[in-house]
């Protein structure tokens, strides 16, 4: 479990595989465990690199308060540290946020990236899911916040068919959950986020992709971002929810692979 120190915190990372290189950036929970079956996918052909963001996982938890452009500046410190040339970045929600910030203030360090499931700014409907998760956080015992989160995450049919082994899956998170004030500092920072006038600043190849079924950051947030970044692909499936890399995952490592292909020139 390797750790190096980027931006002035100890982050946790791990690195597998060979070739061209690709980061994966998660959503709120930050870590790196949620690309598990996106590692096992890739890295017989990539150099695939996770990572716990500052406030999530074996990575520093230092007080907030936090902001996505300080997420931004911790990931190109751990690309540059890493030694990766420029790679392809998939961001998943707040990772597509990361990568929005990230690809408009250094033009030249991605080759492209996926924004999945991400958002461009965080509109009535945002904030009113964010409400709800900030009140189950602060109220609720973190059992109760877990499941309810999950809600968000994952479509109706979904739960109810893998309710035996995703509820014991979110109970064993609460022991590596991080403190209720981090968490809420995250929370925070997604919430502020406005990239709307950074968007037209991407060049970089980019695919937006998002299920039809998803609640939290909604198909219209994706042509929102589609339509804000030069010659951005949109690609939306039918069902999977916010998380649809986990619940429809041969078909959303396919739309990767596709688009790792075809612009994936980095080398590690």
């Amino acid at each position: 479990m390797p750790s190096i120190i980027t931006n002035g915190i100890q982050t946790h990372y791990e690195m597998q595989g060979s070739g061209p290189a690709l980061v994966f950036a998660s959503g709120l929970g930050g870590t790196g465990a949620y690309w598990k079956p996106q590692i096992e996918a890739f890295a017989n052909d990539y150099t695939v690199v996770t990572y716990d963001q500052r406030g999530a996982g074996s990575s520093e938890h230092p007080a907030g308060p936090y902001s996505i452009g300080e997420l931004a500046d911790d990931l190109k410190a751990l690309i540059e540290s890493l030694g990766l040339v420029r790679p392809l970045l998939i961001g998943h929600s707040t990772g597509g946020a990361i990568g929005q910030v990230l690809a408009a203030r250094e033009p030249e360090l991605l080759s492209g990236m996926i924004q999945y499931a991400s958002w461009a700014f965080s509109d009535a409907h945002f904030q009113w899911c964010f409400r709800m998760r900030r009140a189950l956080l602060a109220g609720t015992s973190l059992e109760e916040y877990v499941h309810g989160s999950a809600l968000f995450l994952y479509p109706p049919e979904y739960v109810q068919t893998h309710a035996e082994t995703l509820s014991p899956a979110l109970l064993a998170s609460v022991a590596r959950f991080p403190a209720r004030e981090t968490v809420l500092a995250r929370i925070d920072a997604i919430t502020a986020h406005d990239a709307r006038a950074l968007l037209a600043q991407i060049r970089i190849p980019t695919l937006v992709v998002c299920a039809e079924d998803d609640i939290l950051t909604p198909p219209y947030q994706s042509r929102l971002l589609a339509e804000g970044i030069a010659d951005a692909e949109l690609r939306i499936v039918a069902k999977g929810g916010h998380s649809f890399s986990e619940t429809q995952t041969h078909m959303f490592n396919a739309i990767a692979r596709d688009f790792f292909a075809a612009h994936a020139a980095s080398v590690l």
